[in-house]
């Protein structure tokens, strides 16, 4: 894994809080959570992914009953499949 680009610099406080410059904080948002990794002297910061949310979020059904009763290999051609 290789080393990002700053983006920018901030301060620890007097009760060990910083905040995140602009650039950095991509997509998150006040309210999430994070996971704090520690490499040698790097700090890293990763958004915490719940998967049961973003599948909620996608909503992934199937209201076509034709759709749900094929079988994979028979579906890919019916509706379409990647190209290799």
């Amino acid at each position: 894994m290789g080393v990002g680009m700053g983006v920018g610099k901030s301060k620890v406080d007097n009760r060990w809080r910083i905040t995140l410059p602009a650039k950095a904080r991509g997509n998150l948002k006040p309210g999430d959570t994070v996971i704090v990794e520690e490499r040698g002297n790097i700090i890293i910061l990763r958004k915490v992914i719940d998967p049961l949310k973003i599948f909620s979020e996608t909503k992934l059904y199937l209201n076509n009953k034709e759709m749900m009763l094929k079988d994979a290999a028979e579906a890919k051609h019916v509706y379409g499949g990647l190209k290799e």
